[in-house]
């Protein structure tokens, strides 16, 4: 007896040890409700030791909103006991001993013991799994919404042809003609139903179903289908790793509308364009040849030695030739406004002295100021012989309009001042009079065309263009104009360009070129600089000048550069883009294709900065892409790594 007694105790300490492995929490149940039996899972699980659970009922592993249901379950579950899942197709949660719920799994068995029955609880932990599965559906839903909101039609299909997901568009090529779900039809199928839609032909429709089943076995496939109503598709197979197909099908129609809509558009703004300019050329010839007549027999009149007027008709004279120059000065106004707005007017930025522009503004107004009885001066302040970026005849102009209107609305014995300040990285020159000043409310409208100020019925002569065209003429050099004005006191009006560092910065001593200077080989090197802009080519020729043993040719067009590159085969080529004739870029073309130029680097220097001529520029394959007004150190930094041989990646043209 005592033998088998420990047997016994052997064998359910065995069986305890066995339980104690399991991955599960394993809880043992009377019909009552109490809690006969837990394994060591079961203590992991939620909280309590051993002795905590047992004899207490099962309430204490339950919910409390779970525990008034609970009891009615266990009691059907004696009723008809067998092993099944508890909760099929529910969410179940247990209760840890510090009050904290987790989700669990528990699979009920019934035991028959001579005791009674009991149920035996294995319960597991799914918290893990339900964060898997729910961070699955999150993807799997903004999967579901990115296909959905795709503009074009998308399907997908399995390695058996049949499609498994796919967005509305793609169920509209359908409508009318599916019956039934769309997902789960075979492509073969799918592939008919769409042909039956867009052609009309039998023929038509059995070539079209031949061919996409033709090339189901390719990996990848593009085609186009144009119909007979005129509409156009672009479609694109890819194979998924797993065997599957993606398609993409653009509906091109819309596109090739607006397409043609737009050139036709185009082509009417060119014509308009092209007819505003014959228009606007006509106009002046056809205006100044009678002004031409009107004002020239006018001062004839006026010089008449053998017949002189009378002093009453002289004065009359001197009327036509006044209203006369007015109306000479209005043409060339507006036209030159026209031209601006057409986008004909040619700006050549170079480096720009601003003092010897401000001499000849002077010279120019000093006879009209000396009518006027006005004084002018120049105050360079410390900004004296500093240069700017502009194009000279048009930075000029905007001078000459400000220091007209200084000269014409000032008083008499007035002053008028042409001074010079260095903003940061821009010069502001700005022209002040002690005149009459502009009224507060009318400031807002100065720069408007055909606004005066209040004097448009006033007794000094003007067309209220000229501020307008020097506004404009400043934004096409990169520039800003302004003003302050009090009336009464006077006004000043300013223009403020970009400063332009003088080469002088790169060139300085002697001592100091030969120190810096790169030997950049023992033989000569050729640099080739295609450019039609004269002060472009001497800038870089000042600039590349005090390299040792370097030799820099340049040429007006990409026509010449091309075949001097052919002839001498240079060691750099630096080409501007819009050039006249051919541009740049059809020039880097020309010189990729030809086997003795296509290895010879080439650099960019243009006046084309926009984000997108830059990307453009890299794409087409230009080793550097530099943009005017070109950063000196960036411009040597690449000729220096080319011209001493140094290995680059160049892009791939």
């Amino acid at each position: 007896m005592t033998s088998e007694s420990a047997t016994l105790r052997e064998g359910t300490q065995q069986f305890r040890q066995l339980l104690d492995t399991a991955p599960d929490a394993m809880v043992v149940v009377t019909s009552e409700g109490l809690i006969e039996f837990v394994n060591l899972q079961t203590e992991r699980l939620f909280g309590y030791m051993r002795s905590e659970l047992l004899h207490q009922r099962l309430d204490l592993l339950i919910p409390e909103r779970y525990r008034a249901d609970h009891g009615k379950h266990l009691e059907r579950f004696f009723r008809s006991a067998s092993a099944r899942p508890m909760g099929s197709g529910l969410e179940l949660f247990g209760r840890r001993k510090d009050g904290s719920e987790l989700p669990i799994e528990v699979s009920l068995s019934p035991l028959q013991t001579e005791h009674g029955p009991l149920v035996s609880a294995s319960i597991r932990d799914v918290s893990e799994r339900r964060k898997i599965l729910a961070e699955a559906k999150i993807s799997a839903d903004r999967l579901a919404s990115a296909v959905e909101n795709i503009q074009d039609a998308f399907a997908l299909f399995d390695a058996d042809d049949r499609l498994i997901q796919c967005n509305s568009v793609y169920r509209s090529l359908f409508v009318d003609r599916l019956e039934g779900p769309i997902v789960g039809r075979r492509y073969e199928d799918l592939a008919r139903l769409w042909g039956e839609s867009i052609f009309g032909d039998d023929e038509e429709r059995g070539s079209f179903l031949a061919a996409r089943l033709a090339e189901r076995g390719n990996p990848r496939s593009s085609y186009d289908i144009h119909t007979s109503d005129g509409r156009r598709f672009r479609v694109m197979n890819r194979r998924t790793p797993e065997g599957g197909i993606v398609k993409t099908i653009w509906d091109l129609s819309q596109d090739m509308r607006r397409e043609a809509e737009l050139t036709i558009a185009r082509r009417e703004a060119e014509a308009g364009s092209a007819a505003k300019s014959e228009f606007l050329s006509s106009m002046s010839h056809e205006l100044r040849t009678p002004l031409n007549a009107v004002l020239g027999f006018a001062q004839l009149l006026r010089r008449d030695k053998k017949e002189p007027l009378s002093p009453r008709h002289l004065a009359r004279v001197d009327q036509i030739l006044k209203g006369g120059e007015h109306l000479l000065r209005l043409i060339d106004d507006v036209l030159d406004l026209s031209r601006i707005e057409a986008g004909s007017v040619a700006i050549s930025l170079e480096a720009v002295a601003v003092g010897a522009v401000l001499q000849r503004v002077q010279e120019t107004l000093e006879p009209s100021a000396a009518r006027a009885g006005i004084g002018l001066s120049i105050d360079e302040g410390g900004a004296s012989g500093t240069l700017v970026l502009a194009d000279p005849t048009r930075f000029a102009q905007v001078l000459l309009n400000f220091g007209s209107n200084a000269v014409k609305y000032n008083r008499p014995g007035g002053q008028v001042t042409f001074r010079v300040g260095r903003e940061g990285e821009r010069l502001r020159v700005s022209v002040l009079d002690t005149g009459m000043g502009i009224p507060a409310d009318r400031q807002d409208s100065l720069f408007r065309p055909f606004q005066r100020a209040g004097q448009e019925n006033g007794p000094i002569e003007g067309t209220g263009i000229g501020l307008t065209i020097s506004k404009r003429l400043a934004e096409m050099m990169g520039g800003t104009v302004g003003f302050a004005s009090e009336a009464g006191r006077g006004s000043t009006f300013w223009i403020e360009l970009p400063v332009h560092e003088p080469v002088a910065v790169i060139a300085s001593s002697p001592e100091r070129d030969h120190v810096s200077r790169p030997q950049l080989a023992a033989e000569r090197r050729l640099v080739l600089y295609v450019e039609d802009n004269p002060a472009n080519i001497v800038f870089l020729e000042d600039v590349l000048g005090t390299y040792e043993g370097l030799e820099v040719v340049s040429v007006p067009n990409a026509e010449l550069g091309i075949e001097l590159a052919r002839a001498r085969r240079p060691d750099l080529v630096i080409l501007d883009i819009n050039l006249p004739g051919m541009s740049g870029f059809d020039a880097l073309r020309v010189l990729r294709s030809w086997p003795e130029t296509r290895e010879i680097p080439v650099i960019a220097l243009t006046a084309a900065a926009s984000e997108h001529d830059r990307r453009r520029g890299e794409q087409a394959g230009f080793f550097r892409y530099l943009t005017k007004p070109v950063q000196i150190d960036e411009l040597e930094a690449a000729v220096t790594e080319l011209l001493r041989g140094t290995p680059v990646a160049r892009p791939r043209a």
